[in-house]
């Protein structure tokens, strides 16, 4: 026979319980880890494993027993005999399969025992564990805390002394209070799934049938409780897990202990257990209708207890299965009684809820129409969940089909605005079912084809095509806005050409596009010139945004122009759009919200302030996987982050996960700028060959992007190449990216050019170039430019034998990396800068001194003064007598001349010191002016 029973089932068999695949080890690592250790070492003798009915505690329980590869005595709870003192003890010795321990078994529940007495059956149970035939074995007690209250005591105080007898005692309880007889064992606390482990446990047991809003769907129901979990996804057929057919909401929950909470509440108050059912009759009731309920007195009793919650509007049952549960405990005269007088009592306070719990009452439920106009409602404040179970109980009604289209498509794209793409796209595909050949399917094409961009960051046109290409009186406004949108993401996916065909063919419809659409046009048009480097049209709009003032523009059209400003390599105008986006009152929509955080990390890793970068990928990666936004972006930022951190093996896991996302070819953008970071990275690492690979690879596809400022890939070539001794190759890569970056006047093109030409500069002559390279760098440039520049002027100077000199450049160098948090770059300095060090004498006082009051001192031993080394390092006055306060302290020295002299000896005089940064005067590139932005 075969079981259905999967691996999280309590009480499965011998057979299947704690059986798993291989993939699903992945759920509770944690707990299995420590189950492990427990059974393969030595340094516990018990251990409980505590957790909530359904979490999965007899699958660890077996592991212990499989890990441990001991002979086993299991022990069965009987509930039954909870009242029976010492009857838990007479099983335990009984499963030893032993005469005399059965024998001493039956005589145990011949009469009560007194407690006092009680240390004795430990002593016996201990003396009898000792006369064991197998010194070496394992005791498994599935669910002690059902046992009764003697044999638990018996049972906790032999746990304790244990050690040196062979016996293990692994047991689960579904709780285990700090004053209970169990409280001293060791414990693994079973927590329920994260929201990840669910969301990978439904992929598993519905083996990839399922779509991502029934799964999401399914996770939110039941609260990351294993076998509610896996019993709600195999009870819905395939059309459900398709999401082709509404759900039934609430789900059916397995039994969760609520019988056990409603007979305490009826125990406590008659009104507490009426309150539990009413609550239980929806996920939201409103307080005000509770205020009027004849059990309203029991409500402070139900949230003082947790049982329930409030946020002063609305009050539900604080957990889900619980009210699953209760909900389809009660008879159907009983929930039909609940759902009568609630929707009277809602009506006055929220239709939307009365319109619930109309439709399981009334002889005509209310239309389809007037639960997803509810179910908009509800999205829009964010109540998301209630909005699900208003929207499925509507399309279950199935009334009113014809207008069911437009009221899914308001919530479709309510869904949108509130970031919750996957439930955006169910209500968009089943209003496509029903749509005719009107606006609304063109606006839900168009939608679809944001969702799916804003997901996955592709770009799939086929409907929207499809439409579009149909000649009949289509509305010339909803063409217009369709192309217009399709025009914008083929600008952010870097496709110039498909972007330009989109905006010719929605021109010819503007004259008769309504204002909304001319601004899609105007936007994508914006951010199509700025991917080719004109900067006219963003200049426009930004002066035009900051003459009204950035709190009264839409928020899209804000997040458009920052990352146009981006692009155009305009970071600090751009910094201050995306921050003016995330401190907007109110709230802009979650959406416009989290693209605003994503667009804000990748300006600020252009921008080369990785420490702020660092801190907003870090935030974002604490909402991962529950977001649904930019996650192909999430996915590219991460391998820069674990970069960024050093730590290369988290970085070639993101960026194996990148691989895998890109390997279908639909985001050749992405791909490149993966292959961008994985060159420089392997320049960091010094696998030089490898970077000339990457990146050449990236040059391959990279080259109908024109725009360098794009991947900004082709100066780590030529540096990769140099370092490899490839000279010959790297004058024709400068050559090419110099003749290239001419049309696309940038800070960063201009700053690449220069140290890319002193890179291909040979010998001595080398040494002009550096400099002239590190004076056109000005304040509010990348300063991560600026240290790259100075690490290959190090280089450089090193390769020429003037070690001192390039000591110096890789400190400052160092310097501005580790005020970055450039670890890969900050790492590959100190290697470097020791290679020099071991060439020239260095001061013994000099290793006492961090890189920046060393970089203080070697200019203080040039005789600069204090503002004019503030000047050439650009920081305050403040910090710089901060530094060298600090340099008195650790050397001991009592003035400025006073450190001098200490340091005149040892080093062959004073330094020659780091090029004056202040003189921004460029050699041959002139410096752009950046119009009415400021930088």
């Amino acid at each position: 026979m075969t079981s259905r029973l999967g691996p999280f089932d309590e009480h499965a068999g011998d057979l299947p319980r704690g059986t798993l695949p291989p993939e699903q080890s992945t759920i509770r690592v944690r707990e299995l880890s420590a189950v492990h250790s427990f059974a393969t070492t030595a340094h516990e003798a018990s251990l409980l494993i505590v957790g909530a009915p359904g979490s999965g505690k007899t699958r660890l329980l077996k592991a212990v027993e499989d890990a441990a590869g001991l002979p086993t005595y299991r022990v069965r709870v009987n509930p039954a005999e909870v009242d029976l003192p010492l009857s838990g003890l007479s099983a335990v010795l009984a499963s030893f399969h032993d005469p005399a321990a059965a024998g001493r078994s039956s005589t145990l529940l011949a009469a009560p025992e007194q407690h006092g007495a009680l240390t004795s059956r430990a002593a016996e149970l201990l003396s009898f564990v000792r006369s064991l035939s197998h010194p070496a074995s394992l005791l498994l007690i599935d669910d002690i805390d059902r046992m009764d209250t003697a044999s638990q005591t018996v049972l906790g105080m032999t746990a304790a002394r244990l050690g040196g007898t062979g016996l293990r005692l692994a047991a689960t309880a579904s709780s285990a209070p700090s004053d209970g007889p169990l409280a001293a064992l060791p414990r693994v606390k079973i927590a329920p799934l994260s929201f990840a482990e669910s969301l990978a446990l439904v992929s598993e047991v519905t083996t990839g049938r399922s779509t991502e809003a029934v799964r999401r769907l399914l996770v939110s129901a039941v609260g990351g409780n294993p076998r509610a979990l896996t019993g709600a996804a195999r009870a819905l057929t395939a059309e459900q897990l398709a999401g082709m057919a509404p759900l039934s909401l609430p789900f059916r929950a397995a039994p969760h202990g609520a019988a056990a909470v409603l007979a305490d509440a009826a125990e406590r108050s008659p009104d507490r257990r009426r309150l539990m059912e009413r609550l239980a009759s929806a996920s939201l009731s409103s307080r005000a209708s509770i205020q009027e309920s004849p059990d309203v007195t029991a409500l402070d009793e139900l949230l003082s207890s947790g049982i329930a919650v409030s946020d002063g509007r609305y009050v539900q049952l604080s957990d889900p299965l619980l009210r699953s549960e209760l909900y389809w405990s009660l008879d159907a005269a009983t929930r039909l009684d609940l759902h009568t007088a609630a929707a009277q009592e809602e009506r006055e306070y929220e239709p939307g809820l009365a319109s619930w719990h109309a439709s399981w009452v009334a002889a005509t439920p209310p239309p389809a129409t007037e639960l997803l106009e509810a179910a908009t409602q509800f999205t829009e404040i964010g109540r998301v969940w209630q909005a699900v179970e208003l929207a499925e109980r509507g399309l279950a009604i199935g009334r009113d089909p014809a207008h069911a289209a437009s009221a899914l498509y308001d919530l479709s794209y309510a869904m949108f605005l509130q970031g919750e793409l996957a439930y955006a796209d169910r209500y968009a595909r089943l209003a496509q079912r029903v749509a005719g050949n009107d606006g609304i399917a063109s606006r839900l094409a168009t939608l679809r084809t944001r969702i799916e961009f804003m997901s996955s960051h592709e770009l799939r046109t086929a409907d929207a095509d499809d439409w579009v290409n149909i000649d009949d009186s289509r509305s010339a406004d909803d063409a217009a806005q369709m192309l217009s949108v399709i025009a914008l993401h083929h600008a952010e996916r870097w496709e110039v050409d498909a972007a330009r065909e989109s905006l010719e063919r929605a021109a010819v419809l503007l004259p008769e596009a309504s204002a909304d659409t001319n601004e899609m046009y105007t936007l994508a048009a914006m951010l199509l010139a700025a991917v080719e480097g004109n900067r006219e049209p963003t200049d426009t709009m930004f002066r035009h945004v900051s003459h009204s003032g950035f709190a009264q523009i839409p928020p899209m059209k804000l997040l458009v122009l920052g990352r146009c400003l981006t692009l155009l390599d305009l970071h600090t105008a751009a910094r201050r759009i995306f921050r003016t986006v995330l401190g907007l009152e109110p709230a802009p929509a979650p959406i416009w919200l989290e693209t605003a955080r994503y667009f804000h990390a990748e300006n600020e890793v252009l921008a080369g302030n990785q420490f702020e970068a660092v801190s907003i990928i870090a935030e974002l990666q604490d909402a991962q996987p529950e977001t649904q936004v930019h996650r192909a972006r999430h996915k590219l930022l991460m391998v820069w982050y674990w970069q960024a951190l050093g730590n290369p093996e988290a970085a070639e896991a993101a960026a194996a996960e990148c691989r895998k996302s890109f390997a279908s070819g639909a985001n050749p953008a992405l791909a490149a700028r993966l292959a961008t970071l994985q060159g420089s990275f392997a320049i960091t690492q010094g696998r030089y060959e490898d970077a000339i690979a990457i990146l050449r690879s990236v040059g391959a596809t990279g080259h109908e992007w024109a725009n360098p400022n794009l991947l900004r890939c082709d100066a780590d070539l030529i540096e990769a190449c140099v370092l490899a001794g490839r000279l010959d190759e790297a004058v024709t890569e400068f050559r090419d990216f110099h003749a290239r970056s001419m049309p696309y006047r940038t800070r960063w093109t201009m700053l690449a050019i220069a140290r890319a030409n002193a890179l291909v500069t040979p010998g001595d002559a080398s040494i002009k170039s550096f400099q002239q390279a590190v004076r056109l760098w000005h304040p509010g440039d990348s300063p991560f430019e600026l240290g790259r520049t100075l690490l290959s002027y190090a280089d450089r100077l090193a390769a020429l034998g003037r070690a001192q000199e390039s000591r110096e450049q890789y400190l400052a160098a160092q310097m501005v990396f580790a005020q970055l948090g450039a670890k890969p770059w900050l790492r590959r300095t100190d290697g470097l800068r020791a290679e020099a060090a071991g060439q020239t004498a260095e001061h013994p006082l000099l290793q006492a001194l961090a890189p920046d009051e060393r970089l203080v001192v070697d200019m203080v031993r040039q005789g600069l003064h204090n503002k004019e080394i503030a000047a050439r390092l650009f920081v305050s006055l403040r910090t710089v007598e901060v530094r060298l306060t600090r340099v008195y302290h650790k050397l001991g020295a009592r003035s400025r001349a006073h450190l001098t002299a200490m340091l005149s000896n040892g080093d062959g005089g004073p330094a020659r010191g780091v090029p004056d940064w202040s003189d921004t005067s460029p050699f041959h590139l002139e410096a752009t002016d950046e119009g009415g932005i400021q930088r």
